[in-house]
């Protein structure tokens, strides 16, 4: 392993082979990484979300309408962009495992951009094929040198909305979406989604709780809705990189900066740290 990073020991530890994950994440564009955090510590974490009124709220609003027809994807989600700070959700993404992992695998510091918690419990909206990068390029990322960590607090299977990906088509770079209702409901667009159908296989990513799913910010992505009974409640972490912080300020996603990694475990005091909601990134 030949890198200027300097990577915590027991990150190199945990994973063994840091040169094959690398080959396979270039390779398929996502690497699964299986029992990143205990099961104690998923507990914590689905205890805070369940708790947290403002998730409630959204997560009841999105399932009113999408029992009314509309399909408001990206309004499951709930955003945070307190990421330096030391509420559990910041705690959890900036683990020295998921850090260390995006810096070596981008041979740049990486940083939390900002977390997200996926609200999807029964009969809620999936997501339809989409990239990251192209939502982060429009707000002043200027290298698809980013990535996203799934980290499954509940169990994620075919049945309950698991994510479904289409290992390789990162190397399509970033590509045109339609906009169907704004961002919350959009799609890549239609004919470059049916050449991907015929050029690369599309997995079914099945996770237990603990287990985390890393894939490249250009890769093709999505899953169905949950029409279960069983939540499939998910925590990620979207990482960007030092040498690609945004060019412009109109995003309240945070620029770069160090931060510290997290070696220790997530606890149950962890779970009544929430974030600050209303903090702003905005200069």
């Amino acid at each position: 392993m030949k890198t200027n990073l300097n990577l915590d020991e027991r990150s190199v530890k945990f994973f063994n082979d840091f040169d094959s994950l690398k080959e396979n994440f270039w390779d398929k564009g996502y690497v699964i990484i299986p029992k990143v955090f205990t099961g104690n510590e998923i507990k914590f974490v689905k205890d805070a979300i369940t708790n947290c009124a403002e998730m409630n709220a959204l997560y009841k609003d999105v399932q009113e309408k999408f029992e009314s027809g509309k399909y408001p994807s990206f309004e499951s989600i709930f955003v945070m962009n307190d990421v330096f700070g030391d509420d559990i959700f910041s705690k959890i993404t900036r683990n020295h495992k998921l850090l260390d992992t995006v810096a070596y695998l981008f041979d740049d510091d990486a940083y939390v951009y900002h977390n997200k918690v996926t609200l999807k419990y029964g009969n809620m909206p999936g997501f339809k094929y989409h990239q990251d990068y192209f939502y982060w390029y429009k707000m002043g990322c200027l290298f698809p040198a980013m990535a996203t960590c799934f980290i499954a607090i509940d169990k994620a299977t075919k049945e309950n909305g698991c994510l479904k990906i289409m290992p390789g088509s990162h190397k399509l770079g970033r590509v045109d979406h339609q906009l169907f209702d704004g961002f919350s409901d959009s799609e890549v667009e239609e004919d470059r989604l049916n050449a991907a159908y015929e050029l690369f296989d599309e997995i079914y990513v099945e996770l237990d709780p603990g287990d985390a799913v890393l894939f490249h910010c250009n890769i093709f992505h999505g899953s169905n809705a949950n029409l279960s009974e069983n939540s499939r409640i998910a925590l990620l972490g979207c990482y960007n990189t030092k040498n690609n912080s945004p060019i412009n300020r109109e995003w309240s996603h945070p620029p770069y900066s160090y931060q510290k990694r997290i070696f220790d475990e997530i606890t149950e005091s962890d779970a009544k740290n929430l974030p600050d909601f209303e903090v702003s990134f905005q200069k």
